[in-house]
Formats: C-alpha cells, sequence, structure tokens
C-alpha cells in the first residue's frame, strides 16, 4: 500500500503547491477569488498562509523520500528547515486569519483545530531531532506531513462538492475537518502499528 500511495502523494502534492501559487501568474480576483477579502483586511496573514503553504507541500514528499534521506543528510536537514518555516508562517498566518473567516463556527473550528496541531507537531518532530530521538522524530513528522497533505485532500473532496453547486465556503463545513481527520487516522494507525 505506501508503496503505490507514495508515489501518487509524491505527484498530487507538487500538483496542488503549484496550482496553489497560481496568483503569482494571474490576477488574484480570478484565481482565488474566496481569499480577495483576507488580502484586503488582512493582507500579511493572507500572503504568509497562500505563500509559505504550497512551499510546505512541495518541500513534504522530498522529506518522506527515504532515498534522498539516506544519501543526501544535509539537503534533507535544508530541505526540513525550509519546511518547518514555512509551517511555522503558514500556520501562524492562518490562525489570524480565523477572526474574518466568512464560514461556519464548525468550520473555523476544524481549520483552527488544524493549524494548532499543524503548528504543534512539526515543533514536537524538530524537538526530538534536538534530542536525537530520530524514531520519535519521524512519527511527529509523520504527523505533521498528514496535516500539511490536508492542502491536497481538501481540494479532492472539494471539487465534487463545488461541481454540484457549492460555493467554496459552503464546502468548508466538510472540508474544515474532513481534509485532515481521515488522513491523521490513518497515519496514526500507521504509526502504532510499527514494530
Amino acid at each position: 500500500m505506501t508503496r503505490i500511495f507514495f508515489p501518487i502523494a509524491f505527484v498530487f502534492s507538487i500538483l496542488i503547491a503549484f496550482v496553489s501559487i497560481r496568483w503569482l501568474f494571474s490576477p488574484v480576483e480570478l484565481v482565488m477569488e474566496h481569499m480577495l477579502h483576507y488580502l484586503r483586511e488582512v493582507p500579511l496573514p493572507a500572503y504568509l498562509h497562500i505563500a509559505f503553504g504550497p512551499l510546505a507541500l512541495a518541500v513534504l514528499p522530498f522529506q518522506f523520500w527515504r532515498r534522498l534521506r539516506m544519501r543526501r543528510p544535509r539537503l534533507h536537514r535544508a530541505l526540513g528547515y525550509t519546511y518547518v518555516v514555512s509551517i511555522l508562517l503558514a500556520g501562524a498566518g492562518s490562525l489570524m486569519l480565523l477572526p474574518h473567516f466568512q464560514g461556519t463556527l464548525w468550520a473555523g473550528s476544524g481549520f483552527a483545530v488544524l493549524a494548532i496541531l499543524w503548528i504543534g507537531f512539526t515543533a514536537r518532530a524538530v524537538l526530538a531531532a534536538r534530542q536525537r530521538d530520530f524514531r520519535a522524530h519521524e512519527a511527529w513528522m509523520m504527523r505533521s506531513g498528514a496535516l500539511t497533505f490536508a492542502a491536497v485532500t481538501l481540494r479532492i473532496i472539494m471539487a465534487p462538492l463545488m461541481a454540484s453547486g457549492w460555493t467554496v465556503v459552503e464546502t468548508y463545513n466538510v472540508t474544515a475537518w474532513g481534509s485532515w481527520m481521515p488522513v491523521l487516522l490513518w497515519v496514526e494507525w500507521r504509526i502504532r502499528r510499527r514494530p
């Protein structure tokens, strides 16, 4: 299963990361209309979220590429720092956007829990690495990666809902929790199955 899942996750992570930075090449009002009010009201947190979230997602698959990790440990470490800083900035930006969130309390709380866990799990992974507990580091990074991958699952869930007539904000009632909880539960199950 993992041998099949990793290449698929790799491709989707890179693809969604590049799609997510389309605002660099086209007017935001055309490609990210749902972000316009954030960019007007709180531009710094909005740009932190839409710039560093995709960067974390683009780096994610390289952190789990075992061959790269074993053969190029310095590159793994450098990408790791990029990943961690990106999550801290994007996660902080996400939390600062919440007072301006236009969805329901249910959806807002889902995104709040996601951002807090995202920062917390990543910080815990860094702490484990600094203590040279690489087994714990890997487990916490797997949890962090599950939450980073929410950017992919959110869009996979959102696409059919929007095709059936839902607005972006309406999809948040499903995606705010559904984009990360199933993936995190699956990763937790994988971690606990390890000998």
